[in-house]
């Protein structure tokens, strides 16, 4: 092989080993703070809201009862540098639909009691949500900085608001295919 080739081939790869090292780093901030959520979460919550599993993802969180289709998120979004706080219907396109539609009917309480941040939204062509987004880092994001335990903490306290307030809705519409 030729020398230039080479030297070429050795920079080439000491970036990519850089790059990747970096990216663990980084991931390895992003998933303690979302275990620091996963932790903060029970305690803020009421009792009867506690009994929940919890499923993680490199840059999410997800908290769900029973069918994970329907689950309570908290995303960390590394390219926007912010995060996102929410309820996700990602489970067949006409269940998603149906529940975005409750949830629409009840749009006055439910940003009586998240606030107008807390949108509802097609995500995808098959997928709705109700979130908010936060910025949560400067230019250039330092998840090792920016992603804090106090934040932790608030994130946790928001995350709490969303299951305290939509949970309810979520059974009474339950109750209501079902019965």
């Amino acid at each position: 092989m030729q020398p230039r080739r080479v030297l070429f081939l050795s920079k080439l790869l000491g970036l990519l080993a850089v790059a990747a090292a970096a990216a663990v780093w980084h991931h390895g901030h992003i998933r303690n703070f979302l275990l620091a959520v996963g932790d903060a979460l029970a305690p803020r919550l009421s009792k009867s809201r506690r009994k929940y599993s919890l499923r993680m993802q490199p840059s999410l969180l997800q908290v769900y009862r029973g069918d994970p289709a329907i689950h309570y998120e908290v995303w960390v979004q590394r390219k926007t540098r912010s995060l996102e706080i929410g309820l996700h219907f990602e489970g067949a396109r006409e269940e998603n639909y149906r529940w975005a539609q409750a949830l629409a009917a009840r749009v006055v309480e439910i940003q009586r009691a998240l606030g107008p941040q807390a949108e509802l939204e097609e995500w995808t062509r098959k997928w709705t949500r109700l979130h908010e987004t936060r910025v949560v880092g400067g230019d250039p994001w330092r998840p090792s900085q920016d992603l804090t335990q106090e934040l932790a903490k608030e994130v946790a306290e928001r995350l709490a608001s969303y299951i305290e307030a939509l949970e309810p809705i979520l059974a009474q519409e339950r109750a209501g295919v079902v019965g």
